[in-house]
């Protein structure tokens, strides 16, 4: 057989489903002047407004702007034959519809009802070349079938656009199926899901149409088609494969966020700015008065006006309506876009919890002199300077200025410590400057979970901390090290929240060690800082690195940087290794004492 190779485009099946799910919903409604209706159809698909202005206007292929509304692009063609219309409906959906859902969108623009067009659709689908109507009324274009009948097996092939790679690749998996029973094959067959409808349908021809002049002919693409369609679990994707249907959430999740962040290729009507006067003032500040949470002012334009970030003056209107509302001084301003009620702040916000307070302790030799010695800067080697200025080293009451990046990243990722997970807080330290609205001094932030699930934040700008996570960090097993990310969203002070699976090395305590550090905690009291650093050491035999002993010293006590930093430096028994930056205790050395070469170092 003559190798046959085909180039295939690139399809967005994320992209195409979501567009899909979108033409069904426009199909659905009267019209799309109120686009809040069409958004409150979608929304147990898990759509709303800002999502579905952002699908249309950055869809140009399948969307169009007309009259104040939103239409299919298979619509514009209303001058030509309704033959064409209704090629273009089936490809702008990208996979089979059942009749009543085509009936519908073509009902929205013609002059025939629904019902008419569900009597008539079957045969003129059959008849026309080009599309098809399947027994159990599935809609769709040939194309998208293996067509063949007497063909050799490279014509077949090469008609179809698949090629022997495609063919061997699924050799084993589809020859092997009794396409005589379609049912059970087709079943079968989706076990291997994502698999290619033309695929299944060039091995179901193969195996009811053997070659032969007076072989018999017994494929029907059709009859496949709704064998397969008939499976639950699956869905036909726009790449040509059925998929499992767990796959839609991903895909619509996808596709929603590539929307936000896609330059709108269509533009709605040009309005100016929203200005916003006495009555809408009150209307807004009564709605926050009588919330006992905080209320979101883009909420309130999406559900009064039906605005969103997709119109082109949003930016102006969100900004118009916190100014007017602020200005009004009936509620309070907590960032981002949301308002409180005065004074409606939890009493835990405002102060640093005693819990992060360091203690100075006097532990001191026999000789008399003081143990737990601090050094200048220039009692450090270079690389450990870096690492004490290290983000993960820093914490709240022991941080340094952060710089404001040149590029702000859309991403951050953050590491958990175990003193933090034990009272809900996260420390500003690990968070870029200017990543987060530096005023007002107090802010309500909303973090989301890849579930949706939401939950309330309170950042003070004062104390450097975020307050009000315990619950989250709770349901985190990893008492010390875990990593989540937050991501930035389209929503003022609303973002993305994911716990990732791998761990902080260097900041990562398991339970077992974490508990043998509460033990010495239950006696830190009567041990200097020095002796801590000392029995974190030893339980590393190939040594640690810095940040990991400042980890484990302050579960047992709150230690400082320099301090940590100092210790290791000043005293014989602590070392590196040359090239490593890994630090070793050598229990043989502790009678040497303190490193007389640093005392000029040490800090009055």
């Amino acid at each position: 057989m003559a190798k046959t190779t085909q180039i295939k485009p690139v399809v967005d099946v994320a992209r195409a489903y979501a567009d899909r799910v979108v033409l069904q919903g426009i199909a659905s409604v009267e019209s799309t002047l109120r686009l809040g209706d069409l958004a409150a159809q979608l929304a147990p698909a898990g759509i709303n407004l800002a999502g579905l202005r952002n699908l249309l206007a950055t869809s140009p292929e399948k969307f169009a702007y007309s009259d104040r509304r939103w239409i299919p692009m298979s619509r514009t063609a209303l001058g030509g034959p309704l033959a064409e219309q209704i090629r273009l409906s089936l490809a702008g959906f990208g996979g089979p519809v059942s009749v009543p859902v085509l009936a519908a969108e073509l009902s929205r623009s013609r002059k025939v009802s629904q019902e008419q067009f569900e009597e008539i659709l079957p045969a003129m689908l059959n008849a026309d070349s080009n599309t098809f109507c399947s027994p159990a009324g599935w809609a769709g274009l040939r194309s998208w079938l293996f067509e063949a009948v007497s063909e050799k097996p490279a014509d077949a092939i090469y008609l179809n656009g698949l090629d022997d790679h495609d063919i061997s690749a699924a050799e084993k998996t589809l020859a092997t199926l009794d396409f005589a029973h379609p049912a059970k094959a087709a079943k079968k067959a989706l076990e291997h899901a994502p698999v290619s409808l033309k695929l299944v349908g060039y091995f179901a021809w193969r195996n009811l149409n053997p070659e032969g002049d007076y072989a018999p002919a017994r494929y029907d693409s059709l009859a496949l088609l709704d064998a397969l369609m008939s499976v639950p679990g699956y869905l036909y994707g726009a790449d040509g494969k059925f998929h499992p249907d767990s796959e839609a959430p991903k895909w619509l999740k996808a596709a929603l966020k590539e929307a936000e962040k896609a330059k709108p290729a269509i533009e709605d009507d040009e309005m100016a700015p929203l200005l916003f006067g006495p009555a809408e003032v009150e209307e807004m500040a009564n709605m926050v008065l009588a919330s006992p949470i905080s209320v979101s002012v883009g909420k309130y334009l999406e559900d009064k006006y039906e605005l969103t970030p997709a119109n082109r003056t949003y930016p102006e209107d969100l900004a118009n309506a916190i100014a007017a509302l602020e200005a009004s001084d009936k509620v309070w301003f907590v960032g981002g876009d949301r308002f409180r009620r005065p004074d409606s702040e939890p009493d835990f916000i405002h102060n640093i919890p005693e819990f992060f307070n360091y203690v100075d302790y006097d532990f001191r030799d026999a000789d008399g002199e003081p143990i737990d010695l601090e050094l200048s800067d220039d009692g450090f080697n270079s690389a450990l300077r870096k690492e004490m200025m290290n983000v993960l080293a820093q914490d709240v009451g022991d941080e340094e200025p952060q710089v404001k990046p040149k590029k702000m990243p859309e991403q951050l990722h953050l590491v958990l410590k175990s003193l933090h997970r034990e009272i809900g807080t996260f420390p500003l330290c690990q968070i870029p400057a200017g990543w987060l609205d530096e005023s007002p001094p107090i802010q309500e932030l909303i973090f989301r979970d890849p579930k949706g699930k939401g939950l309330n934040v309170w950042l003070d700008h004062k104390t450097r901390l975020m307050y009000n996570l315990v619950d989250w960090w709770f349901e985190q097993t990893t008492e010390s090290g875990a990593v989540f990310t937050l991501s930035r969203t389209s929503e003022p002070n609303v973002f993305d929240f994911e716990w990732q699976e791998e761990p902080d090395p260097l900041l990562y305590i398991d339970s077992e060690r974490m508990e043998q550090l509460r033990q010495m905690a239950a006696v830190s009291g009567e041990l200097s800082t020095y002796e801590i650093v000392s029995e974190v050491l030893s339980h590393y035999s190939k040594g640690a690195d810095y940040l990991t002993i400042l980890a484990e010293a302050n579960v047992v006590r709150r230690a400082s940087r320099r301090l940590i930093a100092s210790i290791l430096t000043g005293y014989h028994a602590f070392h590196q290794r040359a090239g490593s930056p890994l630090w070793h205790f050598d229990p043989k050395k502790v009678d040497q004492g303190f490193d007389k070469t640093k005392r000029k170092f040490i800090r009055k």
